[in-house]
């Protein structure tokens, strides 16, 4: 995209609108509740002010944390101000007020106003007219966690049979993930503390979790160096943005497209995500963990230290 500069005030008159700094606001929430403190991830809707200015309002689950929260915002919203600044496209999150599952079956069936929903895994909706923007956006890279030091050997997911492993109900899978669950015998908890619970007192082997809201949740409880992830993700299932045909079609899509295969932005959403789990490693340093954990990190290392051979687990990339 050409950028425009104003070389005089009579021109900047003419032919420019004000432009206002970005805010990059990441308020610290929570410290009296909880023991620690969680980002909370803001920025006005009405932040950018250029004439060529092209808004996507996307309907975000106000319960997913990093994906998006009512309470705590996204993450994204900082890696998209990268956008909003190269391409003058700003994405904005939606929370609802209403049921969300609801609001989701009347977008598909374009009931309402809205323009779109963020961080959709592929499904195949025959009577629905809207449609994914591809490339995806995010990669949700879903890890086996174990035991620290203790390893699994795999050559396929397959055999994830021969262990007893758990998900959890408040994490965020497509169901192309969730039938394999099934057939894979993993069974379901209530949440991570119920999971990591049964995975350090050995009545599991594994926890299958998404990465990034799996590392949050183990820093939250201080038990992030008793645990180790595999090598290698055993699923890596795109996140979408899906919008109303209107939006799919209009001119400005074909930026946004370039703009996500664009090193710019992987390097955007690297530093976010990394600045996101930094943020938590450094505030809940001191967290006392559970009283199930009755030893320091490295003497659990030594006495959980299981003989199974170490090989490293396969990538495999699903393309729904």
């Amino acid at each position: 995209m050409k950028k425009i500069f104003c070389m005089t005030l009579a021109l900047a008159t003419l032919m420019c609108t004000n432009i206002q700094a970005a805010e990059k606001i990441i308020k610290m929430v929570g410290w009296k509740e909880n023991g620690y403190s969680e980002p909370q991830y803001t920025g006005s809707a009405h932040r950018y002010d250029w004439r060529d200015r092209f808004d996507i309002e996307l309907l975000a689950n106000p319960n997913i944390f990093p994906w998006s929260s009512s309470r705590l915002g996204s993450v994204f919203e900082k890696i998209f101000s990268d956008l909003a600044e190269k391409e003058h496209i700003v994405i904005i999150l939606k929370y609802p007020l209403r049921d969300y599952a609801q609001m989701i079956d009347n977008f598909e069936k374009n009931i309402g106003e809205i323009q779109g929903v963020f961080a959709s895994y592929y499904e195949n909706i025959p009577y629905s007219k809207n449609q994914y923007i591809y490339p995806s956006f995010f990669e949700n890279n879903i890890h086996i966690i174990t035991p620290l030091q203790t390893t699994i050997s795999l050559k396929t997911k397959e055999e994830l049979k021969n262990y007893k492993g758990v998900y959890v109900s408040q994490d965020y899978f497509s169901s192309f993930v969730l039938k394999d669950f099934a057939k894979l015998g993993i069974e379901k908890v209530k949440d991570f503390p119920e999971a990591y619970k049964k995975l350090l007192t050995g009545e599991i082997d594994y926890v299958v979790a998404s990465y990034y809201p799996s590392q949050i949740e183990l820093y939250k409880l201080g038990i992030h160096d008793y645990v180790a992830y595999s090598t290698n993700p055993i699923w890596k299932i795109p996140m979408f943005f899906r919008v109303t045909p209107e939006v799919a079609n209009h001119p400005r899509i074909a930026y946004l497209k370039k703009y996500l295969k664009s090193a710019s932005y992987a390097k955007a959403k690297e530093e976010g995500m990394n600045e996101l789990l930094q943020i938590y490693k450094e505030n809940t340093r001191g967290i006392v963990p559970p009283t199930y954990i009755n030893v320091g990190p490295k003497e659990y290392q030594q006495e959980k230290n299981i003989d199974i051979s170490s090989e490293q687990l396969p990538t495999e990339k699903t393309n729904e």
